[in-house]
């Protein structure tokens, strides 16, 4: 996902419709990346919002010719991890309640259900990798980034997780 330059200039200067376009670009994926860490919907509601507010406090130190997307879901992952590490602990709820904050209303629940069966069958690194590569719609290189792991083996990874949700689907 590519966020122009120009809106990165106008978000340093607090322009509110600038912020609005960057977030409605960004919130899926900085969800993915808090939630798959703390597991828990309310502390990812309130984590994405410190994470938005500390992006504005640190545009400043944003490098012009590095990925403003990937910059901001590491942001993410840091500020999930510091709080993970701060409260030492994991508070699991179920995948359906997870799926269905942030899906669109407009789904077909019938393909919402489907979906959900599908991810069910996945491990936590497996379901990252196919969030951010189906829903946001990211690139290998860049997910490998943001979950710490080796180009080849998030590639393995997708398609292992693929296979998995093709043999849940029949």
């Amino acid at each position: 996902m590519i966020i122009k330059q120009k809106t990165i200039e106008k978000l340093a200067l607090r322009d509110e419709d600038a912020f609005e376009r960057v977030y409605a670009q960004t919130k899926k994926g900085v969800y993915i990346v808090i939630y798959n860490i703390v597991k828990d919907y309310e502390l990812t509601q309130d984590l994405m919002q410190d994470v938005y507010l500390l992006m504005l406090d640190k545009i400043d130190k944003y490098k012009p010719q590095t990925n403003f997307y990937n910059w901001l879901l590491m942001i993410a992952k840091n500020k999930a991890l510091d709080t993970y590490r701060r409260n030492q602990k994991l508070t699991y709820i179920d995948d359906v309640d997870y799926d269905q904050k942030f899906t669109s209303i407009e789904e077909d629940p019938s393909q919402k259900d489907e979906f959900e069966s599908l991810l069910s069958v996945l491990s936590d690194d497996e379901r990252q990798i196919i969030l951010f590569k189906i829903v946001d719609d990211m690139k290998h290189k860049d997910i490998a980034k943001l979950v710490d792991k080796p180009l080849g083996t998030v590639i393995w990874i997708y398609h292992e997780a693929l296979k998995k949700m093709k043999k849940g689907w029949g």
